[in-house]
């Protein structure tokens, strides 16, 4: 659906709307504080501290905002404004952004939906920001599309299968290697999930690791993965308490593959395929 099919609509004006312009100026810095702290709890721990992203949130939020005032329109009883939302960035950007996407992408569709609800607007299907990567976009750089698009067939599961495949192939396009994901089963990373993308991923509790373990069991540095020849390898570190793939140590270096269980120290985690479907 395009904005000229929609019958008894006109452009509105981006500001104005009978507000004080302070107060509402005062709404909106409160609005993007909370979309920042939401992304800032979302980065919460190890990782999140070691996270230095070129891409900040609050730039996400002003570039959303403006894609969904700049594309308003207006009917004699509501202002529609747009539904759907692809924040595009070049593949090595969004490449940093591999274990939280999915997270963020929810954040950012309650950021614009806070947003709609507090200046009045109105949307004909629910809201959906997609994240892609795109060579054109420059590095550090965020271009924002969005539309009024009424898709009753894109589901949330569509959504997140959408999301998977573009993941998979940006890093893909970016390190050559079939990403995999390890996710922790027990505990103080109990639930918790990484992709392991790049040719190299160091594991252990110091936090100049891919992947940090907030355990006293885990060396600091504790293990390593290697991608070599189309195949995902561990090395252990010389740890205190070991590393082991299925119950057995260790000793130099072991193929893993998906479906192994993955234990450092007396953290337990299992090696599982990257859905990109």
């Amino acid at each position: 659906m395009t904005l000229g099919s929609l019958p008894g609509l006109r452009a509105a004006p981006i500001i104005g709307r009978g507000r004080p312009v302070c107060g509402d100026r005062i709404v909106r810095v409160n609005i993007l504080d909370r979309f920042e702290q939401s992304f800032e709890r979302l980065m919460e721990g190890s990782v999140g501290r070691l996270f230095r992203s070129p891409v900040q949130p609050a730039e996400i939020g002003r570039k959303l905002e403006r894609a969904m005032v700049s594309n308003q329109v207006v009917s004699v009883d509501s202002t529609l404004v747009p539904n759907d939302y692809r924040v595009a960035m070049h593949p090595q950007d969004m490449v940093l952004f591999v274990d939280f996407v999915p997270a963020l992408c929810r954040q950012m569709e309650a950021w614009l939906n806070d947003l709609a609800a507090d200046r009045g607007f109105s949307t004909i299907d629910r809201v959906r920001v997609q994240i892609v990567g795109d060579e054109t976009v420059p590095r550090r750089a965020i271009q924002v599309t969005a539309a009024i698009a009424d898709r009753p067939e894109f589901g949330r599961d569509e959504q997140e299968a959408f999301q998977r495949t573009e993941l998979y192939r940006v890093i893909r396009e970016t390190s050559g290697m079939t990403p995999m994901r390890l996710k922790f089963t027990g505990g103080t990373q109990a639930g918790q999930e990484f992709v392991i993308r790049k040719s190299v991923t160091t594991v252990g509790r110091a936090l100049d690791n891919d992947i940090v373990l907030e355990s006293g069991d885990v060396s600091r540095h504790h293990a390593r993965f290697e991608y070599v020849d189309d195949a995902l390898r561990l090395v252990d570190l010389n740890s205190t308490n070991g590393t082991r793939i299925n119950g057995k140590s260790v000793r130099a270096q072991s193929t893993v593959r998906a479906g192994d269980e993955i234990t450092f120290g007396t953290l337990n985690a299992n090696i599982v395929a990257f859905d990109r479907r």
